[in-house]
């Protein structure tokens, strides 16, 4: 039965992989849409705005940011699954509307593997747990032992229900042994905003400059790095590891999706400048400043990792209970 199972899924992602629709020898001929399912200023719009500008310049045609931050971005996800296959809408998908959101809904306006054609691994986004200097804590052990004292006085903020930031947290507080308040803003702006004005106490973020530049304004503290490695603009904060805590690698990642049916002819032009765009000396300086870490892929190897991740993520989400909204 598995051996079917798993052989009707490599079938369903080789035929979007495999379309051979026609294509305009022109292509691009007119200024391409690229839809965000989060909010301005978030991170995918961040890594949608840094990928722009050298693809736009590449293809002869305008990228036009088109956010839509509803619903964790289900909404956005939404446009994408049902845009013509014809190369002019695509859209900056990510870890939790591609593999965390089909486990945590009944029902979605989208299915991972039937409604998109992957293009390319954009960037993987390094994250840090940052809390508010209103909490005493100074690193992860402090952090958990509060915690502990005072279930469910430690809120925290994500970009809502099933993103990846959610998703993390309640990955540490199942680690942990802790209990915390979740609440879901429309985008990790908002919510950034709100843990710099301490309306809330903690939040899992990328460690961007302007959010470093709030440990010396005396609002944020960094307590512990996820990933393999501390972070070189951080180098003084700890991993998770290195605190006692394994596996927290809870930074998310973003890649560049169309509708299913894309001709394989535009996956590979897209393909290709994409991986011309990420390796630009300037677009890296930009993705670094940000705290994120860019990697292309193959529109292949971007399959097998939405597979693994949907396996992955699907099997936390059914044992910790955890619904959408």
């Amino acid at each position: 039965m598995c051996i079917f199972k798993k052989s009707a899924r490599v079938l369903a992602w080789a035929g979007i992989l495999a379309s051979t629709a026609a294509l305009a020898q022109s292509y691009p001929a007119k200024p391409i849409r690229l839809i965000v399912p989060t909010s301005p200023s978030g991170a995918y719009d961040t890594v949608a705005r840094g990928l722009a500008v050298p693809m736009s310049a590449a293809l002869g045609q305008t990228i036009l940011i088109d956010n839509r931050a509803a619903a964790g971005g289900i909404v956005g996800m939404e446009v994408i699954a049902k845009a013509p296959p014809d190369g002019y809408t695509v859209g900056v998908t990510g870890v939790s509307q591609l593999t965390m959101h089909p486990g945590m809904y009944a029902k979605l306006p989208y299915d991972t593997r039937k409604d998109f054609t992957p293009i390319s691994m954009l960037v993987n986004l390094v994250s840090a747990l940052w809390v508010n200097t209103s909490l005493s804590a100074t690193n992860l052990q402090e952090f958990i032992t509060y915690a502990k004292a005072n279930p469910n006085k430690v809120n925290y903020g994500s970009a809502g229900i099933g993103h990846s930031f959610h998703l993390g947290s309640e990955l540490l507080s199942d680690r942990a042994g802790i209990v915390m308040t979740h609440i879901p803003y429309k985008g990790t702006a908002p919510a950034l905003q709100d843990l710099i004005g301490g309306r809330i106490q903690m939040m899992f973020y990328p460690p961007t400059s302007p959010v470093i530049a709030q440990i010396k304004a005396g609002k944020l503290r960094a307590l512990a790095m996820a990933g393999n490695a501390r972070y070189k603009l951080l180098p003084e904060v700890p991993t998770f590891s290195e605190q006692g805590l394994k596996n927290m690698d809870v930074g998310g990642w973003a890649a560049l999706s169309g509708p299913a049916g894309l001709p394989r002819d535009i996956v590979a032009r897209l393909n290709q400048e994409v991986v011309h765009a990420m390796a630009l000396p300037e677009t890296a300086a930009l993705y670094e400043r940000m705290g994120f870490e860019q990697v292309t892929s193959t529109p292949e190897q971007l399959v097998q990792k939405i597979e693994r991740e949907l396996a992955m993520w699907g099997a936390l989400i059914k044992r910790l209970d955890i619904k959408g909204e």
